[in-house]
C-alpha cells in the first residue's frame, strides 16, 4: 500500500546530493527539484484544498529556493480530483470523489527538474478504514481509524448495544486528529455487543466499517469465578492524566449464568502500602437481581462450591456483616451500586465478590481517595469505622457509666455502617440509653437503623435494636459488664448526617426529637434474618 507524503526535510535532501556543482540552474539543469507542500494529506470530496509548489536548486550541500518560478499541475485522476493553477505557485485541488490521487507540480523552465508527486486521499467528511482489535471480549477497547470518525456521534455492534467513549467521557481524551487530516475514535465494548460490522452514526452520515469485529461474548476479566482476578493496586496508572483512578471498567458482563446456578465476579485487588481507597460497583439494569461484599479474607471451597472467610475476618455488604468471622445480618434493601469508600486501608488484600442472577452490564473502580456520593455528606471524623476490626482499632469510644458518646455523623455513602465500640463497667450491669436522629429537616427518605451487639469474643449477640421506619430512633437496654458495639446501618441507602447518644441513664441536653411513641424499651428485631452457617457468604439477603 502507498504511504502518505510527508514533507522530506531539506537539509537531509540536500546532504544526501553532496558533490553537485555550484553553477546556476539552466532549463536543462537536473539540479533543480520541485516540492509541492499541502495543508492535510485529505481533501473532501467537493470541497477545495490550497497546495503550494517551490523549485530548489541544489548547489554543494546546500539548496537554495528559485524565485518566480512557474509550474504545471496535473493530477493522476480527473475522477478523483481536480487540480488548477493559481499563479504564485499555487494551485487548488478539489475533491471529486473518493480514493487515493497523485497531484504532480513541475516547473516550466527546468526540463531536467524532478517534478513532485503529492498524494493525496479524496474522502467523505466521514469514512472509517479499519476497527482493531479485530477479536474482544467485554470490557475491552476498540479503536476506529479513518477520516473524520473523532465526529461519531454514537456506534455498535449488532443489536443496537451503544458503545460509548474511552476511558470516560468528558474526562480524558477519547478522540485524536493529526496534522495529516486522519483520526481514530475508542470506544468500549459494552455487554451484549456481538459479533458483526461496526454501524455508525455521524453528523449526517451513517455506515458500516468494512471488517467485523468479533466479539467473545465473556469480559476480559474471566475466569473469575472460583479464582479470585488479582488487580495489583501499585501498578502504574493505566490513565496517568488521572492517576487517583487505580483500576476502571465500565463494560464488564455479568455473563449468563449457568442453569439453576448463581452468577460470580471475583476479584482481590492488593497493595503493599496503606490508602484511602473508595470500590464502586455499579449495575443499574440488574438492580435487585446481585450483591456486592468486600472482605480482607475470602477463599473457595471445591467440595461443596462454597465462598469462605477467614475465621477472623471482617465483610461489608447487604445484609451481611461478619467480625470476627461471626456472621451480623441486619436487614438493607438491596442497592443498584455498591459504593465503599474505606479511610486508611492497610497494605494487604481486599476481595470484592459479587453474586448475580441475571446477564447485565456493569462497571467496576477503585479510586485512590475517599469519596462521597453527596458532596453535601462528607465523610465524619470517626472514619474508618466501617467494620469492627476498624471500630476495635479505634478503640472504646466511651466506658459506661464513666464515659458516655455523643456526636454527629454520617452515613456519607448509600448503605453505609457506623460500628462504634464501647465498654460497660458496672459491675451488675447498666441501664443505657441509646438515641439516634437524622440531622436533615422533614427528612422523609432515608431509614437508619441502630444495633447493640456484643464484641466478637462474646459471640457478637444481638442485645436490643431500633430499626423503626425513618431515622429516629430512642430506646433503652440493660446491659451486663462487658464489650459492645453500636451498629448503624442504612437501610434505605439515603446519605444523611445524624447525631447518635448512648449513656447510662437518659441521653439529655438539646438533641433532635423523634415522634411521640418511638421510644422503645425493648429489643426490636422485627428486621432479623435466619443464621446463616459461620464463615459462609449467602449469594443474597433480602428484608
Amino acid at each position: 500500500m502507498r504511504g502518505f507524503y510527508r514533507p522530506i526535510p531539506l537539509v537531509a535532501l540536500a546532504v544526501a546530493l553532496v558533490g553537485v556543482t555550484c553553477a546556476f540552474p539552466t532549463d536543462k539543469s537536473d539540479k533543480v527539484f520541485a516540492t509541492l507542500e499541502a495543508p492535510s494529506a485529505v481533501v473532501l470530496r467537493g470541497q477545495d484544498m490550497s497546495v503550494f509548489a517551490r523549485a530548489w536548486h541544489v548547489v554543494g550541500n546546500d539548496t537554495q529556493p528559485i524565485a518566480n518560478a512557474h509550474f504545471q499541475f496535473a493530477t493522476g485522476s480527473a475522477t478523483i480530483a481536480r487540480v488548477e493553477a493559481s499563479g504564485g505557485g499555487y494551485a487548488t485541488v478539489t475533491g471529486v470523489n473518493s480514493g487515493f490521487v497523485d497531484i504532480v507540480a513541475k516547473a516550466v523552465a527546468f526540463e531536467q527538474a524532478q517534478q513532485a508527486d503529492l498524494l493525496l486521499r479524496v474522502s467523505n467528511p466521514l469514512e472509517v478504514d479499519s476497527v482493531r482489535p479485530s477479536l474482544v471480549r467485554f470490557g475491552d477497547t476498540i479503536t476506529v481509524y479513518g477520516v473524520g470518525v473523532d465526529s461519531i456521534f454514537f456506534a455498535f455492534l449488532d443489536n443496537n448495544v451503544t458503545l460509548f467513549d474511552y476511558p470516560i467521557p468528558g474526562l480524558l481524551p477519547t478522540r485524536t486528529r493529526d496534522s495529516l487530516g486522519f483520526s481514530t475514535a475508542t470506544f468500549w465494548v459494552t455487554p451484549p455487543a456481538r459479533s458483526s460490522q461496526l454501524t455508525f452514526f455521524g453528523p449526517g452520515v451513517f455506515g458500516n466499517a468494512p471488517d467485523t469485529t468479533r466479539v467473545i461474548p465473556v469480559d476480559r476479566f474471566e475466569p473469575n469465578e472460583t479464582a479470585a482476578w488479582p488487580v495489583n493496586l501499585d501498578a502504574p496508572p493505566r490513565f496517568p492524566a488521572v492517576p487517583q483512578i487505580r483500576f476502571y471498567n465500565p463494560a464488564l458482563a455479568f455473563e449468563i449464568p449457568r442453569r439453576d446456578a448463581v452468577g460470580i465476579e471475583w476479584y482481590r485487588f492488593e497493595q503493599t502500602v496503606p490508602r484511602d481507597l473508595t470500590l464502586i460497583l455499579t449495575s443499574p439494569e440488574a438492580r435487585g437481581t446481585f450483591a456486592t461484599f468486600f472482605t480482607d479474607s475470602l477463599s473457595y471451597d471445591p467440595a461443596d462450591s462454597s465462598y469462605g472467610i477467614g475465621p477472623q475476618s471482617w465483610t461489608l455488604g447487604p445484609s451481611s456483616h461478619f467480625c470476627g468471622g461471626i456472621p451480623f445480618q441486619p436487614a438493607e434493601l438491596q442497592p443498584e451500586s455498591t459504593i465503599v469508600a474505606l479511610a486508611g486501608m492497610p497494605a494487604g488484600a481486599l476481595h470484592a465478590i459479587a453474586f448475580y442472577a441475571q446477564p447485565a452490564r456493569y462497571g467496576l473502580a477503585v479510586i485512590e481517595g475517599y469519596v462521597t456520593s453527596n458532596p453535601a455528606v462528607p465523610r465524619d471524623a470517626h472514619e474508618e469505622d466501617d467494620f469492627c476490626d476498624a471500630a476495635d482499632a479505634r478503640g472504646s469510644a466511651a466506658t459506661i457509666p464513666a464515659t458516655r458518646f455523643r456526636d454527629t455523623l454520617t452515613i456519607d455513602n448509600p448503605h453505609d455502617v457506623d460500628w462504634i465500640a464501647f465498654e460497660v463497667t458496672t459491675a451488675i450491669g447498666e441501664l443505657v440509653h441509646f438515641r439516634l436522629a437524622s440531622l436533615v429537616p422533614g427528612d422523609t427518605l432515608s431509614d437508619v437503623d441502630l444495633y447493640v451487639v456484643s464484641d466478637a469474643a462474646a459471640g457478637l449477640v444481638q442485645q436490643g435494636s431500633g430499626v423503626n421506619v425513618g431515622s429516629v430512633e430512642d430506646f433503652t437496654l440493660l446491659l451486663a459488664p462487658g464489650r459492645y458495639y453500636a451498629v448503624v446501618v442504612d437501610f434505605a441507602g439515603v446519605p444523611i448526617p445524624y447525631s447518635i447518644c448512648f449513656e447510662a441513664g437518659t441521653c439529655g441536653g438539646a438533641f433532635p426529637a423523634g415522634p411521640s411513641g418511638s421510644a422503645a424499651t425493648v429489643p426490636s428485631l422485627n428486621r432479623a434474618e435466619a443464621p446463616q452457617p459461620a464463615n459462609r457468604l449467602r449469594p443474597f439477603a433480602r428484608p
